[in-house]
């Protein structure tokens, strides 16, 4: 299917480079500003230490920790008097470090993943599945102890201590939190039965963020969406609402942007917050006097002009997850061009060591422009190519994130890099479900999977040919993975847009996956496709699998053997029809690989491929006599 003396195998050590570069998940300030953060080296993930320029691995066995997006729990949390940091092991399990020695004690033997944390002077606070899914547990520090403060019908996440109580967003089983969730106040000592008091739920409105202010027993800031975009509110202190209500009081949004991350300085009149809005997220702080009722500037401040807001972060990069450090704000930035890195908001300067060093100089830097979908505004990052390209000389490739729930911005990614640097122009859709546009366009998708987004998602192909002259609007190639995937397998069925695709990990019968996905995938199906047994129609015509007899063009299919969210009998299944269609097409199988792909090899044979897929179907030989000679595989 490909040949790889197509194309230059220079640029494949630049993708090994890109795919084991240092990045920074998550970073903790510590009591004394000792910066505890959790990195991944070389495909494997620790928590690391920074304190006085230097930089120390504190474990050696793997930690988990992951970034989704902006409303992203805590991985690690320094202990109250500021020794020991608590972690969620490689094997989901919570442990201790201690700063100085890099002793690590692990605290629990649970039969359930871990997928959040709060350490406060009770306990460390904990969502587990060991009692029901999502539950809310109570780990004593030494380990002797732990005990269920929430469990059964609810799904809890994000905890935070505030006194005896962790304060916490629920949703129900059946729902996704990106749909609708409550916040909650759960009191520690309970027997895990009842007494959890709601602070704030509306219906089909998220709650998410919470931050407890320092130093006060009621006050909550938090971020919701009933406005249609997030915004930070604030329940609970020392005065009602301004209007005499039990509503919670607007602290700080800005229009047609999404602010979210919320975090408190110490002396709890300060808000470092994210604030997302065109592919780009950047950081503002924001003075919060008085009590909450009357704080902030309200949910339509202009930081440019706004006294009490100020934008500390801007430019074509990608903050997270802010932490006070003292008068400072560190945050985790990532550019197109430099992996996720902790540093000083304002100023730019890092605060965590990198072995990475040079890959900012060799790989090109997008931007974003706007395109229409029958009607609908979508929001698209491109690698544009070379300014001296000659007309309809460059071919394109449209890659459509995963989620769908997610989105495509100034960040790293190292997959689209790797191909805009072999002379492709590349183009990511915000199709129709991404996040990050407002709650409207973020279920826009919603029983329509498949439709309107994947609409947006050939129409980027033609938008991207009309902007840029220089792109072949006939050569075109598509790959993705998860619901990339699934998007890529649409897009070959339903359209004659493109000459060649690569599908990694996706979900391609939506029939047959309800049973072998996890609660993750279960939920995300009933929300885009409604409930399976009134709507099963639905389920199988919204199906890529059925698109199959209409594929003409190449596709190749990649997926890891030990995934447990989209399964490799998905994949299994796929080929079957494409074998039974006579359609050209080829499965790569990945000995031990969960969602998504790890292993450099992996990583390495599964892209060059593509790339060798690619240059056969788009590329055109050289003029200069350059191209090589070729020996066909044995």
């Amino acid at each position: 299917m490909y040949r790889r003396d197509l194309r230059d195998t220079d640029y494949d050590g630049l993708l090994a480079d890109m795919a084991v570069a240092d990045r920074v998940v998550q970073a903790a300030v510590g009591p004394d500003g000792r910066i505890a953060y959790a990195k991944n080296r070389e495909l494997t993930t620790d928590v690391w230490l920074a304190t006085d320029g230097e930089d120390r691995r504190l474990t050696s066995r793997g930690a988990s920790a992951m970034r989704y997006g902006r409303t992203d729990a805590r991985w690690l949390d320094w202990s109250p008097d500021g020794d020991r940091i608590a972690f969620v092991t490689g094997d989901a399990e919570l442990a201790t470090v201690d700063a100085d020695t890099g002793a690590v004690e692990v605290l629990t033997d649970l039969e359930g993943g871990i997928s959040g944390l709060a350490w406060g002077e009770p306990g460390i606070a904990i969502v587990t599945d060991a009692f029901s899914r999502a539950s809310l547990a109570v780990v004593s520090p030494d380990g002797d102890r732990i005990e269920a403060i929430a469990t059964g019908e609810y799904l809890y996440a994000d905890p935070h201590w505030q006194g005896d109580s962790v304060v916490a967003t629920r949703s129900a089983h059946a729902d996704l939190f990106d749909y609708e969730a409550a916040l909650v106040r759960v009191p520690f000592g309970g027997d895990g039965s009842g007494a959890v008091t709601e602070l704030f739920a509306e219906p089909g409105v998220r709650a998410a963020c919470p931050r407890p202010r320092p130093g006060d027993d009621e006050a909550v800031a938090f971020v919701h969406d009933g406005s249609g975009y997030d915004a930070v509110y604030g329940v609970g202190g020392d005065e009602p609402a301004a209007d005499g209500s039990d509503s919670p009081t607007p602290i700080y949004g800005v229009p047609e942007t999404e602010i979210a991350a919320p975090e408190w300085n110490d002396a709890g009149d300060r808000l470092a917050v994210t604030a997302t809005a065109g592919g780009r997220t950047h950081v503002h702080a924001v003075d919060v006097d008085g009590a909450l009722a009357d704080a902030g500037p309200g949910t339509g401040a202009d930081p440019d002009a706004a006294a009490d807001a100020t934008a500390l972060a801007t430019g074509d990069a990608i903050h997270g997850a802010p932490r006070w450090d003292g008068d400072r704000v560190l945050s985790v930035r990532e550019t197109p061009t430099e992996p996720p890195t902790a540093v000083d908001a304002a100023t730019g300067e890092r605060r965590t060591p990198t072995a990475t060093a040079g890959l900012s100089d060799q790989l090109p830097a997008p931007e974003a422009f706007t395109y229409d979908s029958d009607g609908t505004g979508v929001n698209a990052v491109v690698h544009p190519p070379a300014s001296a390209a000659e007309p309809d000389s460059v071919p394109l490739l449209v890659k459509p994130h995963g989620g769908p729930t997610a989105f495509d911005g100034f960040g790293f990614d190292h997959r689209a890099a790797y191909f805009a640097a072999l002379g492709y122009a590349v183009v990511r859709p915000n199709y129709r479900g991404s996040d990050g546009f407002g709650r409207a366009f973020r279920m826009a998708n919603d029983g329509d999977w498949g439709g309107g987004d994947l609409d947006d998602v050939i129409r980027a192909a033609d938008a991207t040919a009309a902007r840029y002259d220089a792109v072949d609007g006939d050569r075109v190639g598509i790959f993705g993975g998860s619901g990339g995937g699934l998007m890529t397998v649409n897009a070959l069925g339903n359209s004659d847009r493109f000459r060649a695709g690569a599908a990694f990990y996706g979900v391609y019968d939506y029939e047959s996956f309800v049973d072998d996905t996890d609660d993750v995938g279960w939920q995300l199906l009933k929300r885009e496709l409604g409930d399976f047994v009134a709507d099963l129609d639905a389920y199988r015509d919204a199906s890529p699998i059925r698109t199959v007899p209409d594929i003409d063009d190449p596709l190749m299919v990649l997926h890891g053997e030990e995934d447990a969210r989209v399964p490799i009998s998905q994949s299994e299944q796929l080929v079957a029809e494409l074998e039974k269609h006579d359609a050209r097409h080829e499965l790569r199988r990945y000995e031990g690989e969960p969602h998504g792909f790890g292993e450099l090899d992996h990583v390495l044979d599964a892209y060059t491929r593509v790339a060798d897929l690619f240059a056969k179907y788009l590329r055109r030989l050289p003029d200069d006599g350059s191209s090589r000679s070729y020996e066909p595989p044995e």
